[in-house]
């Protein structure tokens, strides 16, 4: 009888600090990601137009859901990033800007060599500072003229599609 009164009390306990750890990381991390995302912009999305490396003329579409992605064939975090945006670029509307990654040509072997298809603009600084883009891959879903979601670092594709059908939703 003893004993399993201090197992039931050992359970509980278990269940207890691990929750309080769990909750401890949820917020260190949410922490996190507000530091890093403290010079994304927020609200009115800035004007992004420009022919891609493709050919196409890209603009940001009033009513619909639009991934802008920021990012760099020599940024690391982008090489975790680029294959979940090519593989969202196939059913939503994305634009993506090269930053300080070399020339056109530079851009569009990079792109062939990795067999990305996302379509791209060559940022010439002016994009990425008036959109906050100070650290890459920097990601921003945009509807309506508004940001309606930021993110700054590594991100999944499951997070990624979860965040544009949200946007959808909301209409």
């Amino acid at each position: 009888m003893h004993e399993s009164f201090f197992t039931r009390f050992r359970q509980r306990a278990f269940w207890l600090k691990l929750t309080r750890d769990l909750l401890i990381i949820t917020i260190v991390v949410y922490g996190v990601s507000l530091f890093l995302q403290r010079d994304m912009i927020s609200g009115a999305a800035p004007a992004l137009s420009g022919e891609s490396l493709q050919g196409d003329t890209l603009t940001l579409h009033p009513h619909e859901t639009t991934l802008v992605y920021f990012w760099g064939t020599w940024c690391p975090a982008c090489k975790v990033t680029s294959p979940a945006v090519d593989a969202l670029s196939q059913e939503y509307n994305v634009i993506s800007v090269a930053v300080a990654s070399g020339t056109r040509h530079e851009v569009l072997d990079y792109m062939q060599a990795n067999h990305y298809n996302f379509p791209v603009i060559l940022d010439d600084a002016a994009a990425s500072n008036q959109w906050g883009a100070s650290g890459l891959p920097a990601i921003y879903i945009v509807r309506d003229g508004e940001v309606k979601f930021k993110t700054r670092g590594v991100t999944s594709q499951w997070g990624l599609e979860w965040r544009l059908w949200l946007t959808d939703l909301m209409g």
